[in-house]
């Protein structure tokens, strides 16, 4: 009896021990998901789309990287259950509907003609419901924003639920007393949009990448810089599309407890 019990007490201690070591963050993403939708006819087959669904085109210091993302993001839904649908499909609808509506962004005002974008979006869908074989359509934007690091001890920048350490770039990792931390510097991070082949919003979710500045310890006043290699991270990609798809694809140690949800959200 006194064996079974140290056994139990030993078991419930791994346990408690296993989820208190996960780290909340209380900036992650308050997603979107549509549980009854998602229950009536869940979705296996999706098609990545080419374009993001704001409309706007990824920003130019993010562009070299949204091929490398997209892959990563592809590994994992196939990792997962999924079936990826050949992208020329959407490409195909998407170009159609740019012919018959026109573009409807405005390059040199930086803005979106939001009834255009409903023109060409409407097409589009309505192209796609055509193939049986998709279920869905995945939108995967790269957003550039501004974040900051802490001015704690470790000096950390937390957004949409991960925790980044400064980066530095020269020959010391060193850093001044009195640097200053209040500095904004720029952010990236992978919004996931998920529509329903008829256009139904499924999904909806934000995950932080990484930091797109460092420290430059070159000089003997430090400041932070673009970073020489944006997104070269992988590990930080990975969480990024992990928090992303949470809870559509439950990830391990998410660092927040589950929320009470309504039926479609």
């Amino acid at each position: 009896m006194k064996k079974t019990l140290l056994i139990v007490t030993a078991l419930m201690a791994v346990i408690t021990s296993a989820c208190s070591s996960v780290s909340y963050n209380p900036t992650v993403y308050d997603y979107f998901i549509a549980k009854e939708s998602l229950a009536k006819k869940p979705i296996k087959k999706i098609i990545i789309a080419s374009v993001n669904v704001s409309g706007e085109p990824t920003r130019s210091m993010l562009r070299d990287s949204e091929g490398k993302i997209d892959g990563m993001v592809q590994d994992y839904l196939t990792a997962n259950g999924y079936q990826i649908v050949p992208q020329h499909i959407f490409n195909n609808a998407w170009q159609q509907a740019l012919l018959n509506f026109g573009d409807f962004y405005d390059p040199t005002t930086g803005k979106v003609d939001q009834v255009g974008w409903q023109n060409v979006m409407g097409a589009t869908f309505k192209s796609l419901q055509e193939h049986k074989e998709i279920d869905a359509v995945l939108f995967t934007d790269l957003m550039v924003h501004d974040i900051q690091h802490s001015a704690g001890m470790k000096h950390y920048a937390r957004w949409y639920g991960v925790t980044r350490e400064p980066a530095t770039e020269g020959a010391t990792a060193s850093v001044p007393s009195d640097f200053n931390w209040t500095q904004i510097i720029k952010g990236a991070s992978l919004a996931v949009t998920i529509y329903s082949s008829e256009g139904q919003p499924l999904f909806s979710s934000r995950g932080g990448l990484d930091t797109l500045h460092a420290i430059n310890s070159r000089k003997s006043q430090r400041s932070f810089v673009r970073r020489t290699k944006i997104l070269s991270n992988s590990r930080n990609i990975e969480e990024g599309i992990e928090l992303g798809f949470h809870p559509l694809i439950p990830m391990k140690r998410y660092p927040a407890p589950p929320k009470q949800t309504a039926k479609n959200q």
